[in-house]
């Protein structure tokens, strides 16, 4: 949810990594990058851990909750001075 709302972007998505990181070391790697007949492969979480990774260097952008509280403290914080 936070993701979704664009809150703390930054730590959710480097704490999504983490755990993606766990799911495909203690769970997923076995099972190969595509998985076998019984078992789904990791190309999933591989895909979520890239996107992770570009939301804990990126941050978010436009439509986050977190820039529009950041943008209104920097615009009043220019009134001030």
């Amino acid at each position: 949810m936070a993701l979704i709302l664009g809150v703390g972007t930054r730590v959710v998505s480097a704490l999504l990594a983490i755990i993606m990181v766990g799911a495909i070391l203690k769970v997923k790697l076995t099972a190969g990058f595509l998985g076998t007949g019984e078992k789904v492969g990791y190309e999933l979480d591989l895909v979520l851990l890239v996107i992770a990774i570009f939301l804990t260097i990126n941050g978010s952008k436009i439509w986050a909750v977190d820039q529009a509280i950041f943008n209104r403290k920097k615009k009043n914080s220019y009134h001030e001075q």
